[in-house]
């Protein structure tokens, strides 16, 4: 084939892309617009069965150091405070990473943790390989049975729990902290009633930012019944030595099968779904690789849809910087965050972000959008990266109609001009940015460690478990 042939073709093939991403974006419409068995259940099956395509990863194998922190034996204490961590699934996620690290670190501060959930997953095993009590009860009578063989004194503390675990735990009679994990964008009138409800019968309520806290008391039809306190998420995550990021920025290099010497990578790890945003962040850092040829984007996360990886990815194959994009599967955060420069996210809604809660604690610049945790993740002044304006609309207010709107126009979203002068602000500065990796790493660790948050969390639950005031 000629050259002329060559570029004619090239032409082709994006044109045939361009036109595929503008198919599913009308499909993503139709679906997002559609009844809960289109959005997930059979319709999300039949579409991942239909779409999916072997990833690549990067594993941990090239990490050097790694964290794995079990009960210790004093937790099988029975004189101690017992708190039964409510969950809905152990999969992978932000949320079940907050719960396995409350499961194993809480017994370390005099409190008994059993972990109660609908359905398994990665992090249920996990949690069992280290000899962590796990109970699945996808129905009623199962939870019932459980629930009604623990201690009258136990509490239960609830993460995104599924209404018949919650139920019964109130009917037993326990105790109950809820944790707000992010923005309810998707709860209708009834739905906030029921959030007031589980209020009047909380003795105390958690929410994992201020956002979190003042969306949620924005919208419900009564004051909580209970105070609300803020925690922020924690993560334990060992510092990365040079031998350890240079392992890995080679082992990343020999996945993609590129030359990264002299190359800036952004990272994403998020899963694939409608939270995230995944087809608006790729189309905004195009932007930015036309103007820099040395940045990449490395996206690494579950697919939870996969009609969402396929239109983010017809929207990179649609664009001449298309081989700086990688869209990855699921792998090991600390080697991906350790082979990487920066990290970015462009959800629609957060809590905290665990994801970007690891990058600051690698000592990554982060880009973020405004959703719960932003602010005080990237800083006041940006001392820690740049926050750029949510996709769709202001974080407090953000509805589901909203975001609906903003997906049906990924490839040109509000906040794309604001995301590509933070790309470019970062790689005009990243000598800077890596010299201060250490530095960084270290200011974050006093707060953002899940030593801090498991602290916090254990200090609230036995003012619970003591029948004393709790104070926001």
């Amino acid at each position: 084939m000629t050259i002329w042939g060559g570029a004619v073709a090239l032409r082709l093939r994006r044109l045939a892309f361009k036109v595929q991403a503008v198919v599913l974006g009308r499909v993503t419409a139709v679906v997002d617009a559609g009844p809960d068995p289109l959005r997930f259940g059979v319709g999300r099956s039949l579409r991942n069965r239909i779409l999916s395509t072997p990833l690549a990863s990067l594993q941990d194998d090239v990490t050097t150091s790694r964290e794995s922190v079990t009960s210790s034996a004093s937790a099988l204490d029975s004189q101690q405070d017992l708190v039964l961590l409510v969950t809905r699934t152990l999969g992978t996620g932000g949320v079940e990473t907050v719960v396995a690290t409350l499961a194993r670190e809480l017994p370390q501060h005099g409190v008994r943790t059993v972990v109660l959930c609908e359905a398994g997953g990665m992090t249920a095993d996990s949690l069992r390989r280290d000899k962590i009590e796990v109970v699945q009860a996808p129905d009623r009578e199962t939870a019932r049975d459980f629930i009604a063989g623990l201690p009258e004194n136990a509490l239960a503390q609830l993460h995104n729990a599924p209404d018949h675990l919650i139920e019964e735990c109130i009917g037993r009679g326990l105790r109950v902290v809820p944790v707000i994990h992010s923005t309810d964008i998707n709860l209708s009138a009834d739905g906030w009633e029921r959030e007031a409800w589980l209020t009047d019968m909380a003795t105390v309520t958690i929410a994992v930012s201020q956002k979190v806290r003042s969306f949620h008391t924005r919208n419900m039809p009564r004051p909580a019944g209970a105070p609300i306190v803020v925690i922020p998420n924690g993560v334990k995550l060992a510092p990365l030595d040079p031998a350890e990021r240079d392992l890995a920025r080679a082992k990343l290099a020999s996945v993609l099968k590129l030359e990264l010497s002299g190359a800036i990578v952004f990272v994403c790890l998020a899963r694939y779904d409608l939270q995230k945003n995944i087809p608006g962040l790729v189309a905004s850092f195009l932007r930015a690789a036309e103007v820099r040829d040395d940045i990449h984007l490395v996206v690494a996360g579950p697919i939870e849809d996969w009609l969402e990886h396929a239109l983010a990815n017809s929207i990179r194959c649609s664009h001449p910087a298309a081989s700086r994009i990688h869209l990855m599967g699921l792998g090991a955060s600390r080697a991906i965050l350790a082979a990487s420069d920066a990290f970015i996210l462009d959800s629609f809604f957060e809590g905290w972000p665990v994801a970007a809660t690891e990058a600051a604690m690698a000592g990554l610049p982060l880009i973020l959008s405004d959703v719960g945790g932003a602010v005080e993740l990237v800083g006041v002044s940006g001392e820690r990266g740049r926050l750029c304006e949510n996709p769709a609309a202001p974080a407090e207010s953000i509805t589901l109609a909203d975001i609906r709107r903003a997906r049906r126009r990924a490839a040109s979203q509000t906040n794309q001009p604001q995301i590509e002068q933070a790309v470019l602000d970062i790689c005009r500065e990243i000598d800077d940015w890596r010299a201060r990796r250490v530095a960084m790493s270290a200011s974050v660790s006093s707060w953002l460690s899940s030593d801090v948050m498991v602290e916090a969390h254990a200090r609230l639950l036995r003012q619970v478990a003591g029948s004393r005031p709790v104070r926001t």
